[in-house]
């Protein structure tokens, strides 16, 4: 079990890295952003095209190593709860691969944006949003679902473990985007990466700690 949670969490942290390192490939700037979501299209067309190629090809991959990564979650909940865990390992794969393709279509919206298509991204942004809610909102589901069993202590994490849950983490992002630049496009742009890398990394030290695991 112990080669189980270091695999599975070396594996996570890998993915959650690798999905940080292409965000920042596709759009990390130093200049000033008024508004970073607003913004995001106008930055992405700024940036060379070799780079937004390679940034969008990590999502696809990153994504499949976050997917060995959660694996470690259904390990780490207790044995009569492993249904519920299923669930939550199904529902966070399954957003990952909506998260993948979001990903890998951001080189096309930067390749619209530099040739100023605003028909094609007129067309093409509503696309990107459905994608992102296919994955937002079944991740949200199975975050929630996470965040109970910890609470009632039918998970091998202890308590506090919670406080580093990307339900209780998510809430910080609105925070986080008063930062100023480039902290702002380094934490808030790659917010939802980086609460993985803390929580695999935590989840795997903590899991170890476990005499049973």
């Amino acid at each position: 079990m112990k080669n189980k949670i270091k695999i599975t969490g070396a594996i996570g942290v890998i993915g959650a890295t690798l999905m940080f390192m292409g965000d920042m490939l596709l759009y990390y700037t130093p200049e000033d952003l008024g508004n970073f979501r607003e913004e995001l299209v106008g930055v992405l067309g700024n940036v060379e095209h070799n780079r937004l190629m390679i940034g969008g090809l990590i999502g696809p991959l990153a994504a499949f190593l976050y997917a060995i990564g959660f694996y470690q979650i259904y390990l780490a909940i207790k044995e009569e709860y492993k249904t519920i865990g299923k669930i939550i390992f199904a529902l966070l794969s399954f957003g990952i691969m909506y998260g993948g393709s979001f990903h890998a279509l951001f080189p096309h919206l930067g390749f619209m944006s530099s040739l100023d298509n605003q028909e094609a991204l007129g067309l093409a942004e509503p696309y990107s949003v459905m994608l992102f809610y296919m994955m937002f909102f079944p991740s949200l589901v199975a975050y929630i679902l996470l965040t109970y069993l910890i609470v009632t202590k039918k998970t091998s994490y202890p308590i506090w473990v919670v406080f580093s849950s990307p339900f209780v983490l998510f809430w910080f992002s609105g925070i986080i985007e008063l930062l100023p630049q480039p902290f702002l496009i380094i934490i808030a742009g790659g917010w939802s990466n980086i609460i993985f890398i803390l929580f695999f990394s935590i989840s795997t030290i903590t899991l170890l700690k476990q005499n049973h695991v």
